[in-house]
């Protein structure tokens, strides 16, 4: 389902591409893959979703609210993706 700008694998590699550049730093020992959970492997953490939030706003141009902030919608890409294409069709 491409969106507006965007195709879904163009999405998925720019939220890939900011993870690992910002938040991964030098963790090799980290295989990384779309399913991963984020949160639980140690990648991101709260305050990490809030940067990340701010981030995809900036870049897609849509704005998330307080609802849409769960910890669910940033669990992995794949969720993160979902989260974006879900804003930037509807």
């Amino acid at each position: 389902m491409p969106t507006n700008k965007y195709t879904e694998a163009e999405i998925e590699k720019i939220i890939k591409e900011h993870i690992v550049q910002n938040f991964m730093y030098n963790r090799t020992d980290i295989s990384f893959s779309n399913e991963m959970l984020l949160i639980e492997a140690g990648i991101i953490d709260s305050i990490s979703i809030f940067k990340l939030a701010s981030f995809l706003e900036e870049k897609f141009g849509f704005t998330l609210n307080s609802k849409e902030l769960l910890l669910d919608n940033f669990e992995s890409v794949n969720a993160i993706k979902h989260l974006v294409v879900q804003k930037v069709v509807n």
